[in-house]
């Protein structure tokens, strides 16, 4: 492209990042018609050449340049040819676009969120880890004794209300006199009497009623 004229006019265009950046070709005029686009020396636009369609679009007739969610990388001189009617000579325009601020794709936010949830998973697993590893050094070194064990090392019964019998209580003496002589009889053995053998030698002894 050494060929080249010098540039006709330079213009300043300003754009935001992720935005429709629209490059106006200020070599096209009324004596010329618009031939392709140049950008960074070796980025063709235009008919006839590879290109990113979806990226770069232009306008046949007014060389209007189209360029679709610019990023800073696309900040550069963007030089538009043009070529006279008569074929005799080539005009060059230029404009400088300067594009501010930083884009953040869909994809790049997918990857952040990505990022923080697998952060997140990562403290939570930690934490639990933490706690667990806690309570067990509580217990760790402590000796447990089965509930099966009756006796402990001192020889002392264990109380196990699943396996301990407790004996059956033997009914006592009732505390009431009178009950005790009825169950027990007389404590004083001596005044226990036979009343079948004192009735029947009362029965002897006694006279016949027909002597009385």
């Amino acid at each position: 492209m050494n060929i080249l004229p010098d540039v006709k006019s330079t213009i300043i265009k300003e754009v935001p990042a992720g935005s429709t950046a629209v490059l106006n070709c200020n070599s096209n005029d009324y004596q010329h018609n618009f031939m392709f686009w140049l950008f960074d020396k070796n980025l063709v636009i235009g008919p006839g050449n590879n290109h990113d369609e979806k990226k770069f679009k232009y306008e046949v007739l007014s060389g209007r340049l189209h360029i679709d969610k610019v990023t800073p990388a696309e900040s550069g001189y963007y030089k538009c040819v043009s070529k006279s009617l008569d074929g005799s000579g080539i005009s060059v325009g230029e404009v400088e676009m300067v594009v501010k601020g930083s884009t953040f794709s869909s994809m790049e936010a997918v990857k952040l969120v990505a990022i923080v949830m697998s952060i997140l998973v990562i403290i939570t697993c930690a934490v639990i880890y933490y706690r667990l590893r806690k309570q067990w050094n509580k217990y760790d070194g402590r000796k447990v004794i089965p509930v099966d064990d009756t006796e402990d090392e001192d020889g002392d019964e264990i109380y196990n209300q699943t396996t301990t019998t407790l004996p059956e209580p033997v009914p006592g003496p009732s505390r009431n006199q009178s009950s005790e002589q009825l169950i027990y009889g007389i404590d004083n053995q001596g005044l226990d009497t036979d009343f079948n053998s004192v009735f029947e030698n009362i029965q002897i002894k006694s006279p016949h009623a027909s002597l009385i």
